[in-house]
Formats: C-alpha cells, sequence, structure tokens
C-alpha cells in the first residue's frame, strides 16, 4: 500500500468524520468557497480554450505523463481539504488512483481527478505545451488562474490557521488515528 494512499486517506476520514459539518457551517468557508469554485471553472475554460488539456490528453495517448509517481505530495493538506468541500458541494467522491502506482495518487483516466489542482502542478507547463501555447496563451491561462490560486491561499490559509494547525486539531487527529 502507498504511503501517499494512507495519508490521503486518513486525512480524507478526519474530514469526514469531524472536519465536515463545522466548515459546512463556517461563515468564511460559505462565503469564499463559491467563488473558489467559479474561479476554479474560469482556469479550467482557459484550458480548454487554449487547447492545453488536449494536448496533454495527446501526450498521456502516446505514453508521456507528466503526473508521475509521489507528485501527489505537493497536495497541501488544506488543498485537500478544499477538494473534499468541492466534490462535497458536487455530490462527487474524491477519487484515488490506487491501479497505478507508477503515476499520481490523483492521476485518472482522463487527467486531474482534483477539482482544486495543486499550485505546483498548475503552474507546470513543459516545454513542448509552453511552446505549443505560445506566449499569449500562456499568459491568458496565467491570468485566468489568478483568482483561483487568490482564493485558494485565502481559505488554505485560514483552514490551517482555524483548524489543521491547531494544536487541538493535531493533539487529536492522532489520538483518533483509528477514524
Amino acid at each position: 500500500m502507498r504511503e501517499s494512499f494512507l495519508y490521503f486517506s486518513f486525512f480524507k476520514k478526519i474530514f469526514e468524520h469531524r472536519l465536515k459539518p463545522k466548515l459546512q457551517e463556517d461563515p468564511f468557508i460559505k462565503f469564499y468557497l463559491p467563488s473558489l469554485e467559479e474561479a476554479i471553472k474560469k482556469s479550467r475554460k482557459a484550458f480548454i480554450e487554449s487547447r492545453s488539456f488536449a494536448f496533454c490528453e495527446g501526450c498521456a495517448k502516446r505514453g508521456i505523463k507528466c503526473c508521475g509517481e509521489s507528485l501527489e505530495w505537493k497536495l497541501s493538506l488544506a488543498e485537500l481539504i478544499l477538494n473534499l468541500l468541492l466534490a462535497e458541494r458536487r455530490g462527487e467522491v474524491l477519487y484515488f488512483n490506487t491501479e497505478r502506482p507508477e503515476d499520481c495518487l490523483f492521476l485518472g483516466e482522463k487527467g486531474c481527478t482534483l477539482i482544486l489542482v495543486p499550485l505546483f502542478c498548475r503552474n507546470f507547463f513543459c516545454e513542448d505545451l509552453s511552446k505549443f501555447l505560445g506566449k499569449e496563451r500562456l499568459k491568458k491561462i496565467q491570468e485566468a488562474m489568478e483568482d483561483e490560486a487568490v482564493l485558494s491561499f485565502k481559505l488554505g490559509d485560514y483552514l490551517n490557521r482555524n483548524y489543521l494547525f491547531k494544536k487541538e486539531f493535531l493533539r487529536d487527529s492522532l489520538q483518533n488515528s483509528t477514524v
């Protein structure tokens, strides 16, 4: 069993059993989460219109994947929680790739299974994709991602300060590790 799968599954259970009810009622989260969802749609639209998703899909069909083993560790705990909240809003389940250990834990058959992709991954444009896009389309994508980056940082920072890095949360999570 992959160490990352155990880690992310552990915190997914903590989210489901302890955090979800609190976060769903938190006024800050309730206020900013819909805006983050809209910002993600705006970013995805830019990726679709620029044909960068299609470009990456073409590489994957040829066996070329940038989303390799251990890249899941680029996802912060706060980003995991935001993904779980977003999936809950959509009535979806967060998928873990357990079939292909040579790939990222979040790489599905149609690309990344995360709703909010880690900042590291959002900002990765391989040399071939960068050439394909050119400076203007690359600039448009980066501008379209600005709101998503700002809101995900704002929400992530809030989660860290008010939930995830509080002594009580860490202590209780470790003590109740059979959640």
